[in-house]
């Protein structure tokens, strides 16, 4: 699994236009703040809803702390994503801007 800081997601966002960054914690977590642009697949619901992820582009897979985020990595890797990218730290070590 690739893992990123928040350093690196950050400069990705400035040179990557087409960086998805995929949030999978609760909505009720989203809602209190993300990282702008991010896209809200829980967790839970990924087994569902990963096909809304374009696996032709980078991605940045976000959680609180980098466990569940984890755990999406391996899933997405396990269904043939390559471009998968978990954010180390997750929202609590983002240093950047967050919207709500």
């Amino acid at each position: 699994m690739l893992q990123w800081m928040p350093v690196d997601v950050k400069e990705q966002m400035q040179k990557n236009k087409s960086l998805q960054i995929i949030d999978v914690r609760e909505p009720s977590e989203f809602a209190s703040g993300h990282i702008p642009g991010a896209k809200n697949i829980p967790l839970g619901q990924l087994p569902q809803r990963f096909k809304e992820i374009d696996a032709s582009k980078d991605s940045a897979i976000v959680c609180l702390s980098g466990g569940r985020s984890g755990r999406a990595c391996e899933f997405l890797e396990g269904v043939g994503y390559s471009k998968i990218h978990n954010l180390m730290g997750g929202m609590s070590r983002w240093d950047g801007a967050v919207e709500r």
